[in-house]
């Protein structure tokens, strides 16, 4: 199996290492060992995602959740990684330089 459903207490979180994640509606295309783990946030109107390269986070984003859309923000990025991020097609690319 390459992602798994956690649920601890009432927050779930998404883990995986699989090439290509969906996190609510938005596409993740990541390298060969980097892992995704989303959720966990105690505001429900907020998913964060934590990107890692083996136990190194490289990458902190959040999705935002609004009455019809969800939008992506960025809160920190390793200079080891480049992010190309299209809104229109809601996709995520995360590459080591």
């Amino acid at each position: 199996m390459n992602h798994y459903g956690i649920l601890l207490g009432k927050r779930h979180f998404l883990y995986s290492s699989a090439r290509v994640v969906e996190v609510e509606g938005w596409t993740f295309t990541v390298a060969p060992g980097v892992k995704v783990i989303a959720g966990g946030s105690a505001n429900p109107l907020q998913t964060l995602i934590s990107i890692y390269r083996g136990s190194e986070k490289v990458a902190q984003l959040v999705l935002i959740h609004k009455r019809h859309d969800t939008d992506l923000a960025i809160q920190a990025v390793s200079s080891d990684i480049l992010l190309k991020l299209s809104p229109a097609t809601r996709t995520v690319s995360v590459t080591e330089k």
